[in-house]
């Protein structure tokens, strides 16, 4: 029964197979030679981009792999320390946080700021595209000193950042604010210029650099070398182990010139009257800078983080400026203090001798304008040394004339008036000492004879910075020599060995008459010591110090003259005040200058300033009077 249904199957299939048309064998041989040759061609492309992606390129993608599972985090230097004279820390480093990106790990946009705002950070869209352009493995600083509360927001929640982590860095720290702020200089973020440069290279976007001052001029030297971590991290960038490290290197220490003590006094001289002006002191030996004031001043610690784009306006609008160092960048009439430089220009040409008397009646006619002296009853018949103790302007006047603008301008010129000192070419100002030809050149004039005599009291067109004040007065006190002023007395490792010794740089030696010298010298200290000197505030009992007050005009003379004139006035047209000093006449050893804007009086009212900061660098004193608001008026 079985065996016929299976005969009878088979008959079926062979009559059904009987049925069907031939098949063509050589269209179908064919077709398989068509789909084999496919097969193989792409097994063949399949093999050869195998070969190219593992031998070929195996290496480069073999990096990106690494490079997308290890990353190689900097780690910050600390930066050098900045040191007084005498070792006290005037700027140092703290620990703090910072909130760094990966930008290839960033997430887009509207995430990150989503993300960013559960921390209360703000970052505008033009920062954010950025930081997303960078496409750098390299963290790029969002935010410094982050505030303890959001570290702890950030640790508990730290999924919901994907491509950003925290990092302790070292920050930098004023530890007494405001104190030679600009000097010191203050840090901030690097600017795109900035990293074109080639001082700057290898500097990674978001670091901070020193911006001014000292922490610019000396920004190699004090970063330091960064270090590094090799970290292994997730697919969201975050980091899971730490694999290898390299610890940075701490920067050069600086230790300066200034006197901190002295720093602190000059400062505190300012800040007792509110006043709007500069203090330096030099060492008229070698140039070196004991302190260094300018006030209204800044906390250089609000840029050690990154400042707010108001707090910045705030800063560079205020009308005061109160980032304008005055010492090198204020260009004032030097006034009276001039008269120095004509007194010694009249001895060295021959003009008068130290006993040629001018009569002072109170005024001098030139031409068909009549030139007041400061003292309206006029001095009488006066000698160099009274002129120059009772600072007469008819005096200086007549001999000023005589000279002429153009020998007066060599002898101004020769003490470094109208070129910049050389402590920060690229920061202070040159000043002016005009001559015939300047007027030429610039105003396509001629110098007028009237023009002298505002000249011959440092008036007119003449202007200096403190600074070149002070570094004139200095060569005067030497007798000789025009130093470049410095700041820096050494730099040394962070254990302490010397690295590097600053020595004095002359600008030129000056070749006066010793008794010319002397007869001048005479003259200022009277100024301070003559009963009818117009700087007596500075008479010390036991220190013989010479001196000259001035007073730069603002605004022509008219019925403003004297106090209660100046008090008419609106303050920015009110008279600036200068008191210049030196100590001891017979080894100087110290040199003042104090300049008070639109104080409204002259520079008489100022001179127990110096007195004060002389007293306290030759007899060690360290705190200030107990009458100090009381002193200038």
């Amino acid at each position: 029964m079985r065996r016929s249904a299976r005969a009878l199957a088979q008959a079926a299939g062979r009559t059904y197979l009987q049925r069907l048309p031939p098949i063509n064998d050589e269209g179908l041989r064919r077709r398989l030679w068509s789909i084999g040759i496919l097969m193989m061609l792409g097994f063949a492309l399949l093999l050869a981009r195998t070969w190219q992606l593992q031998v070929i390129e195996g290496g480069q993608f073999l990096q990106l792999s690494e490079q997308n599972r290890l990353r190689d985090r900097q780690m910050k230097s600390l930066r050098g320390r900045i040191l007084d004279r005498h070792g006290r820390i005037l700027a140092d480093n703290r620990p703090a946080y910072a909130l760094l990106a990966m930008a290839d790990d960033l997430p887009n946009a509207d995430v990150l700021q989503a993300s960013l705002r559960q921390l209360d950070i703000a970052i505008e869209p033009a920062t954010l595209k950025s930081l997303r352009d960078k496409g750098t493995f390299q963290p790029i600083s969002i935010q410094q000193d982050v505030h303890r509360d959001q570290v702890a927001y950030f640790a508990e929640h730290w999924m919901d950042f994907p491509g950003l982590y925290l990092d302790v860095e070292p920050l930098r720290l004023y530890p007494y604010k405001s104190l030679a702020a600009h000097l010191l200089g203050y840090l901030g973020q690097i600017r795109e210029s900035q990293l074109e440069q080639d001082d700057y290279r290898g500097y990674p976007p978001g670091t901070m650099v020193g911006q001014s001052g000292l922490e610019r001029v000396y920004e190699n030297r004090l970063r330091g070398a960064p270090g590094l971590r090799r970290v292994e991290v997730d697919t969201y960038g975050r980091e899971t182990q730490q694999l290898a490290t390299k610890p940075p290197q701490p920067g050069t220490n600086l230790v300066t010139t200034l006197d901190f003590d002295l720093q602190r006094m000059a400062e505190g001289l300012l800040d007792a009257g509110e006043h709007t002006g500069s203090i330096v002191v030099l060492d008229p030996r070698d140039g070196q800078i004991l302190a260094m004031a300018s006030r209204p001043a800044f906390d250089p610690n609000i840029f050690a983080s990154r400042l707010s784009a108001t707090a910045w306006n705030t800063l560079t609008t205020t009308p005061k400026h109160p980032l304008h160092n005055r010492a090198i960048q204020g260009q004032y009439p030097p006034g009276s203090v001039f008269k120095i430089i004509t007194a010694l220009a009249v001895l060295e040409e021959g003009v008068a001798t130290e006993r040629t008397q001018v009569c002072c009646t109170g005024h001098y006619t030139y031409g068909r304008r009549v030139y007041r002296d400061w003292k309206e009853t006029g001095h009488g018949c006066v000698t160099l040394y009274e002129a120059l103790a009772q600072s007469c302007d008819v005096y200086f006047y007549q001999m000023g004339q005589a000279l002429g603008i153009d020998r007066l301008a060599r002898y101004a010129k020769a003490f470094g008036l109208g070129e910049v000192t050389g402590f920060a070419p690229r920061r202070e100002a040159r000043g002016l000492m005009p001559s015939s030809q300047w007027k030429r050149q610039a105003r396509g004039e001629p110098w007028y004879g009237g023009e002298t005599l505002s000249v011959a009291i440092g008036q007119g067109f003449t202007s200096a910075t403190p600074l070149q004040v002070a570094n004139f007065i200095a060569a005067l006190a030497n007798g000789h020599t025009l130093y470049q002023p410095y700041a820096v007395l050494r730099q040394e490792s962070p254990a302490g060995t010397v690295l590097e010794v600053a020595k004095p740089t002359v600008i030129r030696q000056l070749d006066f008459q010793p008794q010319h010298l002397k007869a001048v010298v005479k003259g200022m200290w009277g100024v301070v010591n003559d009963p009818r000197g117009t700087g007596r505030r500075a008479q010390h009992p036991d220190i013989a110090i010479a001196g000259k007050t001035g007073t730069a005009q603002v605004v022509r003379i008219g019925k403003e003259r004297g106090a209660k004139g100046q008090a008419l006035l609106p303050e920015h047209q009110r008279d600036h005040a200068w008191f210049t000093a030196f100590a001891p006449v017979d080894n100087p050893r110290i040199v003042v200058v104090v300049m008070i804007e639109n104080a409204g009086q002259g520079g008489s009212r100022f001179a127990g300033f110096a007195k004060t900061l002389i007293e306290a660098y030759l007899h060690g004193q360290t705190t200030l009077p107990s009458d100090l608001a009381v002193q200038a008026d």
